[in-house]
């Protein structure tokens, strides 16, 4: 089994033993959930702390890796930014329980965590940033300060894992909410 491989199976168990305990969650719990030894699974989680970390990343490297393979070079800013915003909430949709997990576990980060953490979700922001920036010098959307646009297009997705309670008691469906938002989106930006 590759690295990587071994690397995805530690974070979606860490994930979801984290998610149950907290931070009462063992190297060895995490281990065995991954189905590889604790000498494997300390090497990817050195500390605790590590646990968030990886499942932070993890949720970037994911989402850049989806803006960069889904946006065409001769696409409109609009268009990039459209699919920009498909990537990240569907990320957000599939990812809904670490999304949750990083909001209420990143407080009890080590002041390098929580560094860390905020960097990672900065280059998230800055890929919506940039978009918007291109968008404004062609002339197709308004002049803003883009970098609080770009910020509020990440709690916007967020709010799909954050009040998920409320979408499923009124019947939202993902899809319908993704639509909506591009639509808001949009409209907050174009000229």
């Amino acid at each position: 089994m590759a690295d990587n491989d071994i690397r995805l199976k530690i974070i979606e168990a860490a994930s979801e033993i984290y998610e149950r305990k907290g931070r009462q969650a063992t190297v060895e719990e995490i281990a065995a959930a991954a189905g590889v030894s604790v000498p494997v699974t300390t090497h990817h989680l050195r500390k605790p702390s590590d646990i968030m970390l990886v499942i932070m990343e993890h949720l970037q490297a994911k989402f850049a890796e989806g803006v960069s393979a889904n946006t065409a070079a001769d696409a409109t800013s609009e268009q990039k930014l459209r699919q920009a915003v498909a990537q990240f909430y569907t990320v957000v949709d599939q990812q809904r329980a670490k999304v949750l997990l990083v909001y209420r576990e990143s407080r009890t980060l080590d002041a390098a965590g929580r560094k860390r953490i905020m960097q990672l979700e900065l280059e998230c922001v800055e890929v919506f940033r940039r978009i918007l920036e291109e968008g404004v010098a062609q002339g197709a959307f308004r002049t803003m300060d883009t970098g609080l646009v770009a910020y509020d297009i990440v709690i916007m997705g967020h709010m799909w894992s954050l009040k998920s309670w409320h979408f499923k008691k009124i019947g939202r469906r993902f899809d319908d909410f993704l639509a909506r938002q591009q639509e808001a989106v949009v409209a907050m930006v174009k000229r």
